[in-house]
């Protein structure tokens, strides 16, 4: 029994940063997606709150989610890159490609081919690896 409520514990932790995108209301999502892209916390009355919610709308409309899930999707997606290229890439950079290329794809069709595209092009931009996706 201890074990399980050990398990399950571990688990809350792991899925906390992910469960406040979800759990948060209007806005809070961009405003998480712009702090764990600075790594600062910022007002909801920044106008970069602002901007990340327009993107993050956009980019839901394109995916066809809600917002919340395209915000989690990326902050993963972000993690990922970091962990694997050491690349600067941030939630919102993810939240761009997004809304840039995920037209008519499938949420985790775009991801993967940001995620690709970055992969196979270490060392360059976030532009570049836009123009790169497939």
């Amino acid at each position: 029994m201890r074990r399980l409520l050990s398990c399950l514990a571990l688990a809350a932790a792991l899925l906390a940063p992910l469960s406040s995108l979800a759990a948060a209301g209007d806005g809070s999502a961009a405003q998480r997606l712009v702090e764990l892209s600075l790594k600062q916390e910022v007002a909801a009355t920044d106008p970069r709150v602002a901007q990340a919610q327009a993107q993050l709308k956009k980019a839901a409309k394109a995916a066809g989610e809600d917002e919340q899930a395209v915000a989690a999707a990326c902050v993963r997606a972000a993690r990922f890159l970091f962990d694997a290229t050491k690349a600067p890439v941030t939630p919102l950079d993810v939240v761009d490609a997004v809304a840039a290329r995920g037209k008519g794809r499938p949420l985790a069709d775009t991801v993967g081919a940001y995620v690709e595209a970055r992969r196979n092009s270490a060392g360059k931009t976030h532009a570049e690896a836009l123009s790169a996706m497939k």
